[in-house]
């Protein structure tokens, strides 16, 4: 219990140094929420783009992230096991290979920034990304990245990905759909996660 608080601490602080960073990006001029209903267990943040720990990325807006109860607990089916949506004002949906450039700097960032201090070397240019289209859907990836698990275990680790490309004409830009877990696409937890990015909405409301 007490290394699983460490583990979320360190996540919390990442995410600080994140909005710090990029909070001299321009605001939209309305104000954008997506929702995603949360099941009891399951830990939310929200994260601005780019973030701190990836201030290369080139995808402006900002990151939605839904954790599930094992995320940060390596004996867990759900260890490691998260979703995330990227609102994306004004922009256009990516192609494949701008996708695995920009995701490739978001893990990156994200494992030198929660390895920093720690006597371990990540050696970041080694994670490897494999997108491949998703059988029948024009709009839907399949993702294979291997990279350093940084919280928890320090040690090489694969992660499935499912990713879905969506317009979303409220913010005249994209929302960017993505499953994460080194489980296999058929476990019981998939279900869950789609279920959970198929219902996600935007909101839009004028700033006062």
């Amino acid at each position: 219990m007490i290394r699983n608080r460490c583990f979320f601490a360190i996540m919390m602080a990442v995410v600080a140094f994140s909005w710090a960073i990029s909070a001299k990006a321009q605001p939209p001029v309305e104000q954008v929420e997506v929702e995603i209903e949360t099941p009891k267990g399951w830990r939310t943040e929200t994260l601005k783009l780019p973030t701190g720990f990836a201030p290369d990325m080139k995808w402006t807006g900002f990151e939605e992230v839904r954790f599930a109860p094992g995320m940060f607990r390596p004996d867990s089916e759900s260890f490691f096991s998260y979703l995330f949506v990227f609102c994306l004002p004004n922009q256009s949906p990516p192609d494949s290979k701008t996708m695995t450039t920009e995701l490739l700097k978001y893990y990156r960032g994200l494992a030198v920034a929660v390895t920093k201090g720690r006597d371990v070397d990540v050696k970041p240019k080694s994670f490897t990304l494999t997108l491949t289209p998703m059988k029948d859907s024009k709009t839907k990836l399949l993702g294979v990245l291997t990279w350093i698990e940084p919280f928890a275990t320090l040690k090489s680790q694969t992660l499935n990905l499912e990713i879905e490309s969506v317009e979303e004409d409220s913010i005249k830009g994209t929302l960017l759909k993505v499953a994460v877990s080194p489980q296999q696409h058929d476990a019981p937890l998939w279900k869950q996660m789609r279920e959970m990015l198929k219902a996600a909405k935007v909101h839009t409301s004028e700033r006062p």
